[in-house]
């Protein structure tokens, strides 16, 4: 359909059936639809987007389901997409079409050599013509005609700021095929034959600089060279867009597409950033027209704060993106050698935006008057429904109306609004009053202003209630100052100290503790200040000062220091874990002992990194993997250090009487045996048992297990041997003290022959050297 030919004004009749019933009222079978004056193109995209798209919306919201919710928004976003469609046609610049005029002797010579079916040559133009001045000098004419006319072509162009998007992408697009139909012009039969007779009578002039002085070439080039960034360009996904969700995924497309083959394409940089402000426009209308469906003030305030983010977040969007393609505008502009390029440009889209932001706010204070007043007791207070009826006011008004008429409906609507707010607010100032003045602490006053403290940004509820804020402020003062003499003492003279040490906190993750402490009951009275002088506190001239006295207390706090210090100690004191396990030791009268060689700090590391890591403090690798090992062999090497002290008290009993030395001496060889296994064992090698998939089997605990056995066995054999051998002893030593008779000294000499019964029961060994010597002693007795 050729959009130059304007539609008479008239109508349309239109049958409901193929054939009219008799019987039935004509207006009921006939539709008439007037079609007024004007463009076809225009009257189509009118019909459809101010009859067909409402109707359709309007069908889908009276059907209530009859209709599949899968086909609904696919049938919206091809009518959608028609309506693009009829809306580019509507907006293309007209190209001119070039036609290029041939002298009629030309066509006939044309004419006869179709007729031959051959192409036509300068032989086939008579002689006489071929050396007629006057018809040359025509044909001459008629070529400077033809650069004149592709001049109008190759020269032509558009602002880019002075239409939409798709205008500018339509321009190149159309300008590429414009000339690509002036190129097979150039190719007919009859223009070449003009340009050869021309050349065959030697007028140069005229045809060498034809290509030259039309600009042709160049001009096809560049236009190629533009619609590479033209070709597929992703703008109707933003233009078919029903909903925000969409327009997001369709800035994505757009500037990804954008950013891809400007790289490509000799598109001027500045010519692209008209591009990306026509792209704004676009933006806009988009979110205009999805907003507008959705009637915003008559949403519930969940629904609309949930819509109002999600402009927000196309917005955001937007901004990220237009931020990543200046950044590769600029880079392209330098390579290019563009000098004094600057991004700027006009975001069409910002009063939307602000639009947006305003209804949000104003939205949100009333929302926030609302809930405020429905906790207050119904008996204090009546004020929901004035709250409600207010809202009215504003309600019918169309907030998307961004034209003087509509700032001017609006802020009649929004004075009205306020002064039935006003009133709202005279009954709060009064109930709030009367529940601070009737407080009995500070306590209660703070839980009042809690109740308030969303409505503290009413200027007129705030100033009604400084003196109370101003008493409170004064209690917060106390709160901080009291806890910065907390940390004016010190982790380590603290109450804290004491109790971490007993809950087995070491020095350093309990310090971080103790002042994430402080921090969160410092958090606690900040919540305080903003109860008493509501959100945004920090920005009023009493909550300034407060606020960096905060702040400079707050970085006081900073456990980064502390925890930088800890690391550099660890550093320091170069913990590792190898060696062996056992190490002999001197002790007191250079006696050896054999003792376990374990660094005990291990044990406060892994404590530490424990405590450090559920505060989620960002340990280096090494040192976790350190207190890893340190943990996974504490065990083994407190059994271990346990098993050598038993063992070396259990020596040091010994040491004191050689007959039991005698006696343990097998139990004592068992130890002395397994010592020998396992005095070349490493710590390299329990951490290697502790990744290995059977852990209760490997050798290395097994030995601890054991050891731990044989030294138990060997202390209690010890126990009892030294009971055993103080028994015969005081048995002996009666016979001193006893009646001097057979009787007795048999019965005392059996209670010792039961006694040496039981330690060959017990399995100690020497015991019959033992039992030489004792009879040598009871002799000896016996004879003095």
């Amino acid at each position: 359909m050729d959009n130059t030919v304007q539609a008479c004004e008239g109508c349309v009749l239109y049958k409901k059936q193929q054939s009219i019933d008799e019987s039935s009222e004509i207006n009921s079978q006939v539709l008439i639809m007037y079609v007024p004056a004007g463009s076809a193109i225009e009257v189509l995209f009118s019909c459809i987007h101010r009859f067909a798209s409402p109707m359709f919306d309007l069908f889908v919201q009276e059907s209530e389901g009859g209709v599949s919710s899968g086909i609904v928004p696919q049938t919206k976003k091809k009518m959608a997409e028609l309506e693009i469609a009829l809306l580019h046609l509507h907006e293309n610049m007209d190209i001119p079409r070039v036609l290029l005029g041939v002298d009629v002797e030309i066509k006939k010579a044309v004419e006869r050599a179709r007729n031959e079916n051959r192409r036509a040559s300068v032989d086939d133009v008579p002689e006489e013509l071929l050396n007629d001045s006057a018809f040359l000098i025509r044909l001459q004419g008629q070529v400077n005609g033809w650069i004149k006319e592709i001049q109008k072509v190759t020269k032509l162009n558009r602002d880019v700021g002075s239409g939409s998007a798709s205008q500018e992408i339509n321009f190149w697009m159309n300008m590429e095929r414009a000339l690509n139909q002036i190129e097979q012009e150039l190719k007919n039969d009859d223009v070449v034959l003009t340009m050869e007779v021309l050349k065959h009578a030697k007028r140069f002039h005229a045809t060498v600089g034809f290509l030259a002085d039309t600009g042709l070439k160049e001009t096809s080039e560049m236009v190629v060279k533009y619609n590479q960034l033209m070709k597929e360009f992703p703008l109707s996904d933003l233009l078919a867009a029903q909903d925000l969700e969409k327009i997001k995924e369709a800035l994505f497309g757009i500037f990804g597409h954008l950013i891809k083959k400007l790289k490509l394409s000799p598109y001027p940089v500045k010519r692209a950033l008209g591009l990306v402000e026509a792209i704004s426009s676009d933006l806009s209308e988009q979110i205009m027209k999805v907003l507008k469906k959705k009637r915003l003030m008559y949403l519930r305030y969940e629904e609309f704060e949930q819509l109002m983010k999600s402009c927000l977040e196309v917005f955001e969007v937007w901004e990220n993106q237009f931020q990543e393609f200046s950044i590769m505008a600029r880079e392209i502009g330098r390579k290019r050698g563009d000098k004094f390029l600057t991004m700027k440009m006009t975001n069409k889209h910002l009063k939307i935006q602000e639009k947006i932001v305003f209804i949000s706010n104003f939205r949100k204070q009333h929302e926030e008057l609302y809930l405020t007043i429905s906790k207050v007791s119904e008996s204090e207070l009546m004020a929901v429904e004035d709250v409600e009826r207010a809202y009215e006011s504003v309600k019918n008004v169309d907030v998307l109306d961004l034209s003087v008429e509509g700032a001017e409906q609006w802020n009649l609507a929004e004075m009205n609004y306020n002064e039935q707010i006003s009133k709202i607010e005279n009954q709060i100032i009064v109930i709030l009053r009367q529940r601070l003045s009737g407080s009995k602490n500070a306590t209660e006053m703070f839980r009042a202003f809690a109740n308030f403290n969303s409505l503290f940004v009413r200027p007129k509820i705030r100033s009604a209630v400084q003196e109370y804020q101003n008493q409170l402020i004064e209690n917060v003062k106390a709160d901080i100052k009291q806890l910065q003499q907390k940390f004016t003492m010190e982790y380590h003279n603290s109450d804290t100290a004491q109790l971490s040490l007993i809950r087995d906190i070491p020095s350093y993750s309990g310090a971080i503790m103790w002042a994430k402490q402080i921090e969160r009951q410092l958090e606690i009275v900040v919540k305080k200040v903003e109860d008493v002088l509501g959100k945004g506190w920090e920005m009023y001239t009493e909550g300034s000062k407060l606020s960096n006295e905060i702040q400079n207390f707050m970085r006081k706090l900073d456990v980064k220091p502390i925890f930088e210090s800890w690391l550099a100690e660890i550093n320091k004191k170069e913990l590792i874990i190898q060696g062996r396990v056992f190490k002999v030791e001197k002790s007191v009268g250079n006696l050896l002992r054999v003792n376990v060689s374990f660094e005990y700090q291990l044990v406060t590391l892994f404590k530490e990194v424990r405590n450090m890591k559920s505060m989620n403090l960002p340990i280096p690798h090494s040192v976790m993997n350190l207190a890893k090992d340190g943990k996974r062999i504490y065990p083994h090497a407190m059994s271990l250090m346990e098993t050598m002290n038993s063992y070396n008290e259990t020596m040091a009993m010994i040491r004191e009487n050689e007959d039991v030395l005698n006696l343990v001496d097998c139990y004592l060889g068992e130890f002395q045996q397994l010592m020998k296994r396992g005095i070349n064992i490493t710590w390299e090698n329990f951490i290697n048992a502790y990744l290995a998939m059977n852990v209760v089997e490997n050798r290395y605990v097994m030995f601890v297990r054991d050891l731990n056995n044989v030294v138990n066995n060997f202390n209690e054999k010890t126990m009892v041997a030294i009971g055993m051998i103080k028994e015969i002893e005081e048995k002996s030593l009666m016979m001193k003290n006893v009646e001097y008779c057979r009787e007795t000294f048999e019965r005392i000499l059996r209670e010792i022959q039961g006694v040496i019964d039981k330690m060959n029961l017990e399995g100690f060994s020497n015991v019959p050297f033992y039992v030489c010597k004792l009879n040598e002693r009871i002799c000896e007795l016996l004879i003095n």
